[in-house]
């Protein structure tokens, strides 16, 4: 290849990533535009609304700690989706896996005693290795019963909830609780705080930034994730070229389902030090639209699952303030969706307006 098409190869590239980011933030302010007309027919200031938002999400460290804070379950259930989807495959059941993960962080976390840093890595192993489990249970069935990737998850995350549910209210609960939810772990067992009180920053934000480096250099740095990409980019080339198309996709759902697990482990070990009932306001489906607006890439990543982690903490002290309800923050995240969905018909605008500059220049 010569030095011209080597060049001509990166603009192209460039200019692929530029288009994504310029469809990612039109489709955020196409979204939070119309969110704010929904606000104004509901009778409030819009602006005044999303001041109290931002505000609440970043005015202050504290506020902002606990926007980063809600970002490490939405950064590694993003990854999750988007390592899966760089093999095609669609793994729906985040949620589910990140259930089975937080209750096995929390079984090992009240049932042992053991030294504190090998206390937290058992914990956390024990969540990676649900969240596995429970991935392999989907990718065993698409590849010996032929069951779509999508009902499997789907499924599996109603199974998921159940189980988690009983166990909390059930077998597990702790004795004399008023509410639903298991025992404590012990002490040994919790994530070390990284910013002093009264910030709220514990050691899963660390460990949701490894994740994102080594989720990118899986992905960029090894055969494994070339195959992986390969895969998803043309599955029948693939094959030609002798790379095992079942065995990547397999695997890629795995992979999924132990970052999912990690996120539900970080949750309990981190900020809940308890399995409790409903914990999670739907941290697995959230990193669907967390991976859509950064187009798969891991480090876009962490500026998707900030974006959402800090509208939903803002949300609150709007609905305090000002008695929005925090739904219009689900309702402006369906909105990215949508206009992310409408990608096609941005792209042919943006291009055409390339075209009338050249023509005018």
């Amino acid at each position: 290849m010569t030095k011209e098409k080597k060049n001509e190869k990166k603009r192209d590239g460039l200019n692929g990533v530029l288009m994504q980011v310029a469809i990612s933030i039109i489709s955020i302010v196409f979204a939070f535009l119309v969110g704010g007309i929904i606000i104004a027919a509901m009778g409030e200031n819009p602006f005044k609304a999303y001041s109290v938002l931002i505000k609440g999400a970043v005015g202050t460290p504290v506020a902002l700690t606990v926007s980063l804070t809600k970002t490490v379950p939405l950064i590694l259930t993003g990854l999750a989706v988007a390592v899966a989807q760089k093999s095609r495959v669609f793994n729906i059941g985040a949620e589910g896996q990140l259930l089975v993960g937080a209750f096995a962080a929390g079984y090992v976390g009240f049932t042992f005693h053991l030294p504190a840093p090998l206390h937290i890595l058992l914990c956390l192993a024990a969540a990676v290795l649900a969240g596995m489990f429970w991935a392999f249970i989907a990718a065993f069935l698409k590849y010996t019963r032929n069951v779509h990737v999508v009902i499997a998850t789907i499924m599996l995350n109603y199974i998921a909830t159940s189980l988690v549910q009983y166990f909390v209210c059930g077998p597990f609960k702790e004795p004399g609780a008023t509410f639903n939810a298991t025992s404590a772990i012990a002490g040994t067992a919790k994530l070390p705080q990284i910013l002093p009180r009264p910030l709220s920053l514990n050691l899963g934000f660390i460990i949701a930034l490894v994740m994102i480096a080594a989720c990118w250099f899986l992905l960029n740095k090894t055969t494994t994730g070339y195959e992986m990409r390969a895969v998803g980019a043309n599955p029948d080339a693939s094959r030609v070229g002798g790379i095992n198309i079942k065995k990547n996709m397999f695997m890629a759902l795995v992979i999924s389902g132990a970052l999912a697990g990690l996120a539900g482990g970080i949750e309990v070990s981190g900020s809940l030090y308890r399995v409790m009932e409903g914990f999670s306001p739907g941290y697995g489906f959230n990193g669907i639209p967390v991976a859509m607006m950064a187009n798969g890439n891991p480090i876009a990543i962490f500026f998707s699952a900030f974006l959402l982690g800090a509208m939903r903490n803002g949300a609150l002290a709007m609905q305090i303030q000002l008695g929005i309800s925090q739904d219009i923050v689900d309702i402006i995240q369906g909105l990215v969706i949508i206009f992310l969905g409408c990608d096609y018909m941005i792209r042919y605008y943006i291009n055409h307006i390339r075209l009338e500059r050249r023509k005018l220049a």
